[in-house]
């Protein structure tokens, strides 16, 4: 059947109009009108509504190849009251939902291995063959915890809802909700603010269990590594103190064929 459309602004809120091959669309009879919401925007004429998962699943390959293995470095630089506090450099090892992590730097830390399969985290340190279980959430250094460091998947733990469009420093974004699938996560809620032109991430906030926000992140540069374009540079902000931050320099990341058998506990203290 054939159709008509008709589009109407009412206060900033995009209807479509269809009128079926039957209506008359000047004045006469349209007993048979169907109206469908698009989008709300008071700003714009015309806005297409994003697919949340697919934007879920873009920001997951600013820091990973999906279903390929890969290994990148990690620096992590933490500040107090404006001034530098500590450091590390980090070599990590990524095969689907695993993470393994070594310490590269500073001398005193390094040979550090953490583990992370799924849900669950194991640390072993160097000149003793305990490993011993850890949390995603504990601490790694100044803002940065044991989960932020371990290469992100958010589609596996996260369910997306995308919320509409706000200005955030007089740029137009896409807000993105998270949700956790699981009470395993590092964060129980995320909230992602997406440039709405390039949809990459500018800000977001984490939030702990108690559902306080825990922490902010800003995505200040992305690089291009062999052709694909991945998160270069993020800072951690502490809510709460003034001058407490952490930034996060990832590099040289690289598709490589990793050994299944090195993302298992029991090779950690070997």
């Amino acid at each position: 059947m054939n159709a008509l459309m008709k589009v109407s602004l009412p206060l900033g809120l995009i209807f479509v109009t269809f009128f079926t091959q039957a209506d008359t669309v000047n004045g006469q009879n349209t007993d048979s009108v169907k109206t469908a919401v698009v989008v709300k925007d008071k700003d714009k004429a015309s806005v297409k509504i994003p697919d949340a998962q697919q934007l879920l699943e873009f920001i997951d390959s600013l820091r990973g190849y999906k279903d390929q293995s890969f290994t990148f470095e990690l620096s992590n630089i933490s500040f107090k009251n404006n001034k530098q506090k500590n450091r590390n450099k980090l070599a990590v090892k990524v095969l689907n939902d695993a993470s393994l992590i070594e310490f590269t730097a500073p001398a005193r830390s390094k040979g550090r291995k953490i583990l992370k399969q799924a849900q669950n985290m194991w640390i072993r340190f160097p000149g003793t063959r305990n490993v011993l279980r850890i949390s995603p959430a504990q601490r790694l250094l100044g803002e940065a915890s044991n989960g932020d460091v371990t290469g992100t998947n958010f589609s596996l733990d996260y369910t997306a809802t995308y919320e509409g469009t706000e200005m955030l420093d007089d740029k137009r974004v896409f807000k993105l909700n998270l949700r956790a699938k699981h009470d395993k996560t590092t964060y129980k809620h995320v909230v992602f603010f997406l440039d709405s032109k390039s949809h990459l991430p500018l800000r977001s906030n984490f939030y702990a269990r108690s559902g306080k926000l825990a922490k902010q992140a800003y995505y200040t540069k992305f690089k291009e590594f062999d052709g694909d374009l991945k998160l270069h540079r993020m800072k951690l902000v502490n809510p709460i103190i003034e001058g407490s931050y952490t930034w996060m320099m990832f590099d040289n990341y690289q598709k490589q064929d990793l050994n299944a058998a090195i993302f298992h506990k029991d090779a950690l203290s070997r």
